[in-house]
């Protein structure tokens, strides 16, 4: 296209903008004569700048170098973590450490907005766990499930929940092997009930997963893999078929174990690779293996994250610590960059709306401090419902289903 063609369709393109001319303009007038300025000139002017930016584009463009024009937006800063109560507040809850009648607890998940299943004992047969629902808002407590575990039992695992049930299991440790039972009782409370009952070799449950999936119990060998049912009534597990070796991350995605880069001692499950045990559907990251959720990919080397299609792709706001599996598919634990022996804090990360929240905790690192805490508030794709972690003598306590 010349320059009298640009001009020529500019012209009709604002012609065609214009309001209709009233009717009188093309009626002559005897008495008085218009003094309004013509509306052409202004118009062939603003074409005439139009096509002289056309043209110089064209031109700089054809002189100037590739090499030499702008580069690519690169990554923006991220701004400063905001603290977590301020971010998300409806999610966030600063709790005591025991309850009215002074019994440690430990919160499980939340049933509604307002009321936290807890868990208080230590879960072994000289102190049995019980469950209890706590209103957040008044510290009320009611005791729900008082369930008499088996002789000898060891560990009691946390809870999780489906199709209205609480599901559990403990571990009866013996001389060689030991008994895992999977038990399950009403959300509303009532008597627990034994679903199934398997042999394992490990103290605390060779399960790395269990899950509610409709009317059945589901979980994954955390050692030598495998996928397993039972009915949520009771009853014999299940082998599901064509899942040799395969763990799960959320049912039903399963992975077989796979090293992680640059850890060759790791052999955790990248979840990079994906297979429904379903119906066989399998779902593969875009590139190079990194550490995997349903959605997110994300690589601790180079600290930046993406979609399993390899879309938004970003660079973490901070350092990823130990696991780097989203959470719930979204979120991540991070540090900020930089060297032992500054003072370290941690950060919740939303990957699906790149939002940082500032947990609040301060510490030194490499101490033994810094180890506690590390290990008080870790997340990995293990955590389904709370996070949790200690600050200033209370325990707070991160609702991640009521983040939006």
């Amino acid at each position: 296209m010349n320059i009298e063609d640009l001009l020529r369709e500019t012209l009709h393109d604002m012609a065609g903008d214009e309001e209709p001319p009233p009717p009188d303009r093309f009626l002559s007038r005897i008495t008085t004569t218009s003094t309004r300025p013509s509306r052409l000139i202004p118009l062939v002017t603003a074409a005439a700048v139009v096509v002289l930016v056309v043209v110089s584009t064209l031109v700089i463009q054809q002189v100037l170098p590739r090499e030499s024009r702008p580069p690519e937006p690169a990554d923006r800063p991220a701004p400063a973590p905001a603290p977590v109560e301020k971010l998300w507040p409806g999610a966030v809850h600063s709790l005591p450490r025991a309850l009215r009648n002074g019994l440690s607890f430990r919160p499980e998940l939340f049933i509604d907005a307002r009321t936290l299943l807890v868990r208080t004992g230590k879960g072994n047969s000289a102190d049995p766990a019980v469950l209890w629902t706590y209103d957040v808002a008044s510290g009320q407590a009611r005791r729900l499930v008082a369930p008499t575990p088996p002789a000898r039992t060891d560990y009691t695992s946390p809870v999780v929940t489906g199709s209205g049930r609480l599901v559990w299991y403990t571990v009866s440790w013996g001389k060689v092997k030991g008994a895992l039972d999977i038990w399950a009782a009403p959300v509303g409370g009532g008597t627990a009930h034994k679903v199934t009952t398997i042999r394992q070799t490990m103290k605390y449950g060779d399960i790395d997963v269990l899950s509610v999936a409709g009317d059945k119990v589901v979980w994954s060998r955390s050692i030598e893999g495998g996928v397993y049912e039972a009915p949520l009534s009771g009853g014999k597990p299940r082998f599901v078929p064509s899942t040799e070796r395969l763990h799960l991350l959320q049912w039903p995605w399963a992975a077989r174990a796979s090293r992680v880069e640059g850890d060759l001692s790791d052999s955790r499950p990248s979840f990079a690779r994906l297979v429904n045990v379903l119906n066989g559907e399998e779902r593969t990251a875009s590139d190079r293996p990194r550490v995997c959720s349903l959605t997110w990919c994300v690589d601790r080397r180079s600290e930046r994250a993406r979609r399993r299609d390899g879309s938004g792709d970003h660079r973490l706001p901070a350092q990823a610590p130990l696991s780097v599996v989203p959470a719930l598919d979204r979120f991540l634990l991070l540090r900020p960059r930089g060297r032992v022996g500054t003072e370290g804090r941690l950060y919740l990360h939303d990957l699906a709306t790149r939002r940082t929240g500032d947990l609040g905790v301060r510490f030194e690192n490499g101490t033994k401090a810094s180890a506690d805490i590390m290990n008080a508030t870790y997340m990995d794709h293990r955590t389904v419902y709370l996070l949790t972690y200690p600050l200033k003598g209370r325990q707070m306590v991160i609702n991640l289903t009521a983040i939006r």
